[in-house]
């Protein structure tokens, strides 16, 4: 069991929290005994530190979200912010420990990508230097693991995402579609729980981005959607209903779908930051799911249609 004082863990994670967050850890009366239950846990799996038990605290209450609350702790991986902490202060026993955990799957990202010509030792030290070694006015990278999720897959992220980067720098101005640098450097769906992960991001953002452009679309647009994809109609039903002939319904409903995507383009693009080329990749990832998104937001009543000049 950890000797130090639980009122010190306590106070070192209250100065490092979130101002908003303040509050309601204030009013736990077993903060301090929360803090050093999870602190003992996760020495019980990697070993002592000599970085600083209320260090380690504080560290915890600068990674929370201003939103957190005392139960937010119970759903914190322990071992792995304790296992990040310990490499962010350079802690001997932690960069071993986290090269012997981590190492194979940093390895598996760049033997996967086929796009970035470096060895696999060489991608490991860009990837250390990457998140251990601080830059001017920075901490390093490990430091911003939130212990929300898996570090196993936040490593993997991480890696990707240094892939994406090292295609795009030797691509120079030319632009580089996502499929194309980093598609490949993730397995087949159902083989990795990171796709999974960058599945779950993509669809999520996607969704949200197509309701933004769903409120984009005219009246006439959303009914014409609907009448397609809810209603079953066919392009001759659609001309009827209109009283237009079949090719202007036609017309109308293929600008409607592309005005859909374009909107949702552009809202992703400012989400994501991605470029133009990548939205087809991450449409790739998602296409699955877009009938459904789009069913959803098709359920409801008929709108009034205003003359379209």
């Amino acid at each position: 069991m950890t000797t130090v004082d639980e009122s010190v863990l306590a106070a070192a994670f209250l100065g490092a929290l979130p101002s908003a967050a303040r509050p309601a850890f204030e009013a736990e009366p077993e903060l301090g005994a929360r803090l050093a239950g999870l602190l003992d846990e996760a020495k019980a799996a990697l070993g002592s530190f000599a970085a600083s038990d209320d260090g380690f605290a504080a560290h915890l209450g600068g990674v929370l979200p201003a939103d957190a609350t005392p139960d937010t702790l119970a759903r914190l991986r322990g071992g792995d912010l304790y296992l990040a902490y310990g490499c962010a202060a350079g802690e001997t026993i932690a960069l071993e420990a986290f090269e012997v955990e981590f190492g194979r799957d940093i390895d598996l990202a760049i033997a996967r990508s086929g796009n970035v010509n470096l060895a696999k030792d060489e991608f490991r030290q860009l990837v250390r230097n990457k998140l251990f070694v601080a830059t001017p006015g920075r901490r390093p990278k490990i430091a911003d693991y939130a212990g929300r999720g898996d570090l196993r897959s936040w490593v993997r992220v991480t890696a990707l995402r240094m892939i994406v980067d090292l295609v795009r720098q030797h691509a120079g101005d030319r632009e580089v579609p996502l499929e194309a640098e980093a598609l490949s450097a993730i397995p087949s769906p159902g083989d990795d729980p990171e796709l999974d992960y960058i599945q779950r991001v993509f669809k999520t953002e996607f969704r949200e981005a197509l309701q933004t452009a769903f409120a984009r679309l005219t009246p006439r647009e959303r009914n014409l959607l609907r009448h397609q994809v809810l209603h079953g109609l066919n392009i001759d039903q659609v001309g009827a209903l209109y009283r237009v002939h079949r090719t202007t319904a036609f017309r109308w409903i293929e600008k409607a779908r592309r005005s859909l995507l374009q909107h949702a383009r552009d809202a992703l693009k400012q989400r994501l930051h991605v470029q133009s080329g990548e939205f087809l990749s991450i449409m790739r990832v998602v296409q699955g799911d877009l009938e459904v998104s789009v069913r959803r937001l098709l359920v409801s009543n008929i709108e009034v249609e205003p003359p379209e000049g």
